[in-house]
C-alpha cells in the first residue's frame, strides 16, 4: 500500500471529523438500498442495507468506523442469518434473498435496526459539529497549493 504525508494527516484528522449527524448518511443510504431490495429481491442491496445500518449503529455507539459486515454482526449480535446471506451472495451476487430469509422477517429486522440507529444517535457521545474542521481546511489548502508538510 502506498501513502503520502497528506494521506497520513487526513487519516489522523478523521476521528475529529465524526459527528452524531453521520447517522443521517447511514439512514439515507440504507433507505435507498432497501427500496432497491424491495424492487429486486436481490442479496446485494439487502446486504448493503444491513451493513450500513450496522455500521451507523457501531459508529454512534463507539465513535469508530467499522464497515466489515461479519465483524459488525459479531460485535452487535444481530441478525444471526447474515453469514448465510453472505455465503449466498458469494455463490450468486444477484441471487434472491428470499431463498435464505423470509422477506417478512427481513422487514421486521430492518425496521428494528433503524430503531437501534435512532437510539444510538440519541445516546452517542459524538459531537454535533466536527472539532477538526479548521485543521481539515488547512490540510486541503496546503495540499492544493502543493505543500505536503504539516504546520
Amino acid at each position: 500500500m502506498h501513502t503520502t504525508p497528506v494521506h497520513e494527516e487526513l487519516v489522523a484528522l478523521a476521528p475529529g471529523l465524526l459527528t452524531a449527524h453521520h447517522a443521517h448518511h447511514y439512514r439515507g443510504f440504507a433507505g435507498t438500498q432497501w427500496r432497491l431490495f424491495e424492487k429486486t429481491g436481490e442479496l446485494k442491496p439487502l446486504l448493503y442495507t444491513l451493513r450500513v445500518l450496522l455500521t451507523g449503529i457501531h459508529l454512534m455507539a463507539s465513535g469508530r468506523l467499522e464497515p466489515h459486515l461479519p465483524t459488525l454482526v459479531g460485535e452487535l449480535a444481530m441478525p444471526a442469518y447474515v453469514p448465510e446471506l453472505i455465503a449466498a451472495k458469494e455463490a450468486a451476487e444477484h441471487g434472491p434473498a428470499g431463498a435464505v430469509v423470509d422477506p417478512a422477517r427481513l422487514r421486521t429486522d430492518v425496521e428494528a435496526l433503524h430503531a437501534r440507529l435512532d437510539a444510538a444517535q440519541a445516546a452517542t457521545a459524538l459531537p454535533d459539529a466536527p472539532g477538526a474542521r479548521d485543521a481539515l481546511h488547512d490540510l486541503v489548502v496546503r495540499a492544493r497549493l502543493g505543500g505536503t508538510g504539516r504546520g
